[in-house]
């Protein structure tokens, strides 16, 4: 079975493609830029390598009848999205766009696509179901809820799997909440928290990888899954973990809290859980941990 995969040279994407070659899938790795897919994957006879940007006309070139597609290409930050929302709105909508026509045109057989917690409403209940308020306020949240109800759009003449991401941490993602803390702690630099009493549902890579090939082959296609832990944890004492896991006696330096950071941010995770048959096996110590491995 063939999967392509858009964004694979992007940090989901990377440890994507390698759980899927590893279970014995074909990928089509499709990126605008390749040198994390070239350095690991271009002797590998299973794996594709598609030096492409995803607004391409030729895209469909590259899909063929009865693919899976796994969407995670996107304009991935709140910081950059806001300072160009053009661009935000090229990738993560009319980028999607493309993606669901060529995905028709060719016949794929699903279309998987990367979301995120951001669409939802900042007053929606907790813990957020996939039935809460989807009304963002934020650029990046906005496009990417442009692109769910365009890919709802197109739901009958192609099954999809939406899957909103909680705060994603892992190796080789060196930004944003553990990230950022672990690179300043190995740099001997005191990490910055921003507030630090707003709580999100913090979910390692390598759940979100199951959740992905889950999303793949699941019968319970048409719907949103919510891919997070189900429990919710501050930002300061994800900078304990980190110290306490990288045997750091340095203190974090408290700075005031960001606009875009939800208060309170935490998954039900029981749809998921009960239709994919997800279960989260890494808690944070244990993925912080792994990471330092």
């Amino acid at each position: 079975m063939r999967v392509v995969v858009t964004g694979a040279n992007g940090f989901v994407g990377l440890h994507t493609v390698r759980e899927l070659l590893n279970v014995g899938y074909d990928a089509v790795a499709i990126d605008i830029s390749d040198s994390k897919l070239q350095a690991e994957f271009h002797r590998n006879k299973h794996c594709t390598i598609v030096t492409m940007n995803i607004l391409d006309d030729n895209l469909e070139h590259y899909i063929e009848q009865g693919d899976k597609i796994l969407h995670l290409a996107a304009v991935p930050r709140f910081e950059e999205a806001s300072q160009n929302p053009q661009k935000a709105v090229r990738i993560n909508v009319e980028g999607t766009l493309n993606v669901i026509h060529a995905c028709i045109e060719k016949k794929a057989e699903r279309l998987v696509y990367s979301s995120t917690g951001s669409v939802y409403s900042r007053n929606a209940p907790v813990p957020i179901r996939e039935d809460a308020p989807r009304e963002p306020d934020s650029v990046y949240g906005t496009t990417k809820k442009q692109a769910e109800d365009w890919i709802f759009f197109y739901g009958n003449a192609l099954p999809y799997v939406i899957l909103r991401y909680g705060y994603l941490y892992g190796k080789s993602k060196d930004w944003g909440a553990v990230g950022a803390f672990l690179k300043c702690l190995r740099e001997e630099k005191r990490p910055v928290v921003y507030g630090g009493k707003q709580t999100n549902d913090f979910v390692y890579i390598k759940d979100v990888v199951q959740a992905n090939l889950l999303a793949l082959e699941t019968e319970h296609t048409r719907q949103a899954y919510n891919v997070g832990t189900g429990r919710a944890t501050s930002i300061k004492d994800v900078c304990e973990v980190c110290i306490k896991a990288i045997g750091s006696d340095l203190l974090m330096e408290i700075k005031p809290a960001r606009t875009f950071d939800y208060p309170v941010f935490v998954y039900d995770i029981s749809k998921a859980q009960t239709l994919l048959g997800y279960n989260p096996k890494w808690n944070l110590l244990t993925g912080i941990e792994d990471m330092l491995k």
